[in-house]
Protein backbone atom coordinates (compact mmCIF):
# COMPACT_ATOMS: atom_id res chain seq x y z
CA UNK A 1 0.00 0.00 0.00
CA UNK A 2 1.60 3.17 -1.02
CA UNK A 3 2.35 5.82 1.95
CA UNK A 4 -0.32 8.91 2.18
CA UNK A 5 1.24 11.58 3.24
CA UNK A 6 -0.57 15.01 4.51
CA UNK A 7 1.31 18.59 4.54
CA UNK A 8 -0.17 20.33 6.96
CA UNK A 9 0.38 24.01 6.23
CA UNK A 10 1.90 25.32 9.53
CA UNK A 11 -0.11 28.26 10.46
CA UNK A 12 0.54 31.88 9.89
CA UNK A 13 1.56 33.44 12.99
CA UNK A 14 -0.67 36.20 13.82
CA UNK A 15 0.39 39.65 13.44
CA UNK A 16 -1.26 40.92 11.32
CA UNK A 17 -4.01 43.69 12.90
CA UNK A 18 -7.14 43.00 11.14
CA UNK A 19 -6.38 39.11 12.72
CA UNK A 20 -5.63 40.69 15.99
CA UNK A 21 -8.83 42.57 15.73
CA UNK A 22 -11.38 39.91 14.46
CA UNK A 23 -9.66 37.93 17.41
CA UNK A 24 -10.76 40.24 20.19
CA UNK A 25 -14.40 40.75 18.50
CA UNK A 26 -14.92 36.80 18.84
CA UNK A 27 -13.86 37.31 22.26
CA UNK A 28 -15.97 39.79 22.80
CA UNK A 29 -19.10 37.81 21.38
CA UNK A 30 -18.48 34.92 23.10
CA UNK A 31 -17.98 36.66 26.58
CA UNK A 32 -21.24 38.28 25.71
CA UNK A 33 -23.14 35.23 25.02
CA UNK A 34 -21.52 33.66 27.95
CA UNK A 35 -21.94 36.01 30.62
CA UNK A 36 -26.13 36.16 29.33
CA UNK A 37 -26.01 31.96 30.11
CA UNK A 38 -24.62 33.00 34.05
CA UNK A 39 -21.10 31.86 33.27
CA UNK A 40 -19.85 35.28 34.53
CA UNK A 41 -16.91 34.01 35.73
CA UNK A 42 -15.69 32.39 32.71
CA UNK A 43 -16.61 35.72 30.89
CA UNK A 44 -14.59 37.61 33.18
CA UNK A 45 -11.27 36.19 31.53
CA UNK A 46 -12.40 36.29 28.12
CA UNK A 47 -13.22 40.01 27.73
CA UNK A 48 -9.91 40.49 29.70
CA UNK A 49 -8.29 38.91 27.15
CA UNK A 50 -10.34 40.52 24.62
CA UNK A 51 -9.40 44.00 25.78
CA UNK A 52 -5.77 42.88 25.54
CA UNK A 53 -6.32 41.67 22.02
CA UNK A 54 -7.78 45.41 21.75
CA UNK A 55 -3.96 46.30 22.65
CA UNK A 56 -2.50 44.08 20.46
CA UNK A 57 -4.41 45.39 17.94
CA UNK A 58 -3.27 48.26 18.43
CA UNK A 59 0.49 47.84 18.81
CA UNK A 60 0.63 45.82 15.58
CA UNK A 61 -1.49 48.65 13.53
CA UNK A 62 0.66 51.47 15.15
CA UNK A 63 3.54 49.82 14.11
CA UNK A 64 2.14 48.88 10.98
CA UNK A 65 2.17 52.52 10.07
CA UNK A 66 5.05 54.45 12.67
CA UNK A 67 7.35 52.05 13.72
CA UNK A 68 9.60 53.24 15.58
CA UNK A 69 6.50 54.95 17.54
CA UNK A 70 6.60 54.57 21.02
CA UNK A 71 3.41 52.86 22.43
CA UNK A 72 3.17 52.53 26.56
CA UNK A 73 3.28 55.22 28.69
CA UNK A 74 4.27 52.66 31.55
CA UNK A 75 1.74 52.43 33.93
CA UNK A 76 3.16 48.82 35.14
CA UNK A 77 6.90 50.27 35.14
CA UNK A 78 9.69 48.58 33.12
CA UNK A 79 8.89 45.02 34.63
CA UNK A 80 5.01 44.75 32.72
CA UNK A 81 4.57 41.47 30.71
CA UNK A 82 2.66 41.09 27.93
CA UNK A 83 -0.68 41.54 29.56
CA UNK A 84 0.11 44.78 31.17
CA UNK A 85 1.78 46.04 28.02
CA UNK A 86 -1.10 45.22 25.84
CA UNK A 87 -3.76 47.12 28.88
CA UNK A 88 -1.03 50.16 28.77
CA UNK A 89 -0.99 50.60 24.69
CA UNK A 90 -5.21 50.18 24.80
CA UNK A 91 -5.85 52.55 27.37
CA UNK A 92 -3.44 54.87 26.66
CA UNK A 93 -4.27 55.06 22.79
CA UNK A 94 -8.33 55.22 23.75
CA UNK A 95 -7.77 58.43 26.33
CA UNK A 96 -5.08 59.59 23.57
CA UNK A 97 -7.32 59.65 21.10
CA UNK A 98 -11.01 61.07 22.87
CA UNK A 99 -9.00 63.76 24.83
CA UNK A 100 -6.81 64.87 21.89
CA UNK A 101 -10.17 64.91 19.73
CA UNK A 102 -12.37 67.25 22.53
CA UNK A 103 -9.06 69.22 22.85
CA UNK A 104 -8.93 69.96 19.11
CA UNK A 105 -12.68 70.91 19.46
CA UNK A 106 -12.29 73.16 22.22
CA UNK A 107 -9.06 75.29 20.48
CA UNK A 108 -11.34 75.80 17.37
CA UNK A 109 -13.89 77.21 19.40
CA UNK A 110 -12.05 79.64 21.30
CA UNK A 111 -10.00 80.44 17.80
CA UNK A 112 -13.28 81.51 16.02
CA UNK A 113 -14.36 83.55 19.80
CA UNK A 114 -11.18 85.21 19.86
CA UNK A 115 -10.17 86.30 16.21
CA UNK A 116 -13.91 86.79 14.96
CA UNK A 117 -13.15 85.20 12.05
CA UNK A 118 -15.07 82.55 9.46
CA UNK A 119 -11.92 81.40 8.24
CA UNK A 120 -11.03 77.78 9.00
CA UNK A 121 -8.03 77.55 7.21
CA UNK A 122 -5.89 75.18 9.33
CA UNK A 123 -2.60 76.82 8.57
CA UNK A 124 -4.16 79.93 9.81
CA UNK A 125 -5.36 78.43 13.16
CA UNK A 126 -2.05 76.88 13.32
CA UNK A 127 -0.27 80.05 13.46
CA UNK A 128 -2.61 81.46 15.86
CA UNK A 129 -1.91 78.42 18.00
CA UNK A 130 2.02 78.94 18.35
CA UNK A 131 0.53 82.25 19.61
CA UNK A 132 -2.14 81.29 22.38
CA UNK A 133 -2.00 81.23 26.10
CA UNK A 134 -1.77 77.95 27.38
CA UNK A 135 -5.38 75.65 27.33
CA UNK A 136 -7.87 76.89 29.50
CA UNK A 137 -11.45 75.32 29.30
CA UNK A 138 -14.54 77.23 29.65
CA UNK A 139 -17.10 75.99 32.47
CA UNK A 140 -19.30 75.17 29.96
CA UNK A 141 -16.39 72.72 27.79
CA UNK A 142 -15.50 71.06 31.03
CA UNK A 143 -18.99 69.91 31.71
CA UNK A 144 -19.30 68.62 28.04
CA UNK A 145 -16.14 66.80 28.90
CA UNK A 146 -17.68 64.86 31.87
CA UNK A 147 -20.62 64.40 29.79
CA UNK A 148 -18.93 63.44 26.92
CA UNK A 149 -19.71 59.34 26.32
CA UNK A 150 -16.20 58.77 24.59
CA UNK A 151 -14.82 60.59 26.98
CA UNK A 152 -16.43 58.61 30.19
CA UNK A 153 -15.71 55.37 28.66
CA UNK A 154 -11.93 56.37 28.33
CA UNK A 155 -11.42 57.15 31.68
CA UNK A 156 -13.29 54.22 32.89
CA UNK A 157 -11.02 51.99 30.88
CA UNK A 158 -7.70 53.79 31.89
CA UNK A 159 -8.77 53.36 35.87
CA UNK A 160 -9.56 49.53 35.14
CA UNK A 161 -5.85 49.18 34.15
CA UNK A 162 -3.95 51.61 36.28
CA UNK A 163 -5.97 50.21 39.53
CA UNK A 164 -4.98 46.12 38.69
CA UNK A 165 -9.24 45.74 37.82
CA UNK A 166 -8.39 43.90 34.64
CA UNK A 167 -5.51 41.63 36.25
CA UNK A 168 -7.96 40.56 39.28
CA UNK A 169 -10.57 40.24 37.12
CA UNK A 170 -9.21 37.96 34.42
CA UNK A 171 -7.76 35.91 37.76
CA UNK A 172 -11.40 35.49 39.22
CA UNK A 173 -12.32 33.86 35.94
CA UNK A 174 -9.23 31.68 36.23
CA UNK A 175 -8.59 30.35 39.94
CA UNK A 176 -10.70 29.73 43.18
CA UNK A 177 -9.18 31.08 45.38
CA UNK A 178 -8.57 35.15 44.48
CA UNK A 179 -8.14 37.97 46.74
CA UNK A 180 -10.55 40.20 44.72
CA UNK A 181 -14.33 38.70 43.40
CA UNK A 182 -16.85 40.69 40.95
CA UNK A 183 -20.08 40.59 41.21
CA UNK A 184 -22.03 39.34 37.92
CA UNK A 185 -22.98 43.06 37.19
CA UNK A 186 -19.40 44.10 37.46
CA UNK A 187 -18.29 41.71 34.78
CA UNK A 188 -21.15 42.74 32.78
CA UNK A 189 -20.08 46.36 33.14
CA UNK A 190 -16.31 45.52 31.87
CA UNK A 191 -18.26 43.86 28.54
CA UNK A 192 -20.19 47.08 27.81
CA UNK A 193 -16.81 48.77 28.03
CA UNK A 194 -15.12 46.85 25.54
CA UNK A 195 -17.79 46.46 23.14
CA UNK A 196 -17.61 50.47 23.80
CA UNK A 197 -13.84 50.53 22.98
CA UNK A 198 -13.75 48.50 20.28
CA UNK A 199 -16.66 51.24 18.68
CA UNK A 200 -14.13 54.05 19.43
CA UNK A 201 -11.07 52.25 17.86
CA UNK A 202 -13.28 52.14 14.87
CA UNK A 203 -12.93 55.81 14.84
CA UNK A 204 -9.40 56.82 16.11
CA UNK A 205 -6.94 57.10 13.96
CA UNK A 206 -3.40 55.68 14.17
CA UNK A 207 -1.20 58.16 16.30
CA UNK A 208 2.76 58.60 16.20
CA UNK A 209 3.16 59.03 19.96
CA UNK A 210 1.53 58.49 23.29
CA UNK A 211 -0.25 61.06 25.30
CA UNK A 212 2.00 62.38 28.48
CA UNK A 213 0.04 61.63 32.25
CA UNK A 214 1.85 63.30 34.97
CA UNK A 215 2.98 61.16 37.44
CA UNK A 216 3.67 58.40 34.76
CA UNK A 217 5.51 59.63 31.59
CA UNK A 218 5.27 63.29 31.76
CA UNK A 219 9.06 64.46 33.21
CA UNK A 220 9.04 66.06 36.55
CA UNK A 221 8.37 70.34 36.03
CA UNK A 222 7.02 70.07 32.41
CA UNK A 223 4.08 72.69 31.55
CA UNK A 224 1.88 72.26 28.51
CA UNK A 225 0.88 74.95 27.35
Amino acid sequence: MAEIRIDAAKPERMSKSGDILSNAERLISDATHMHAEGRSRSAATLIVVALEQLGAFVEALTRETYPEAVLHIGIFGDRANAHAKRQDALGAHVLNYVMGLETARCLWEEYFEKTRSNDADLDTFLKWLRTRRPIEFSAAQQERQRNNPDIVAANALMRAVSTHRLQHLREYGLYENVARTFSDASVGEIIELAARVREILSRAPVLPETMQIAGINMPTGLIVG
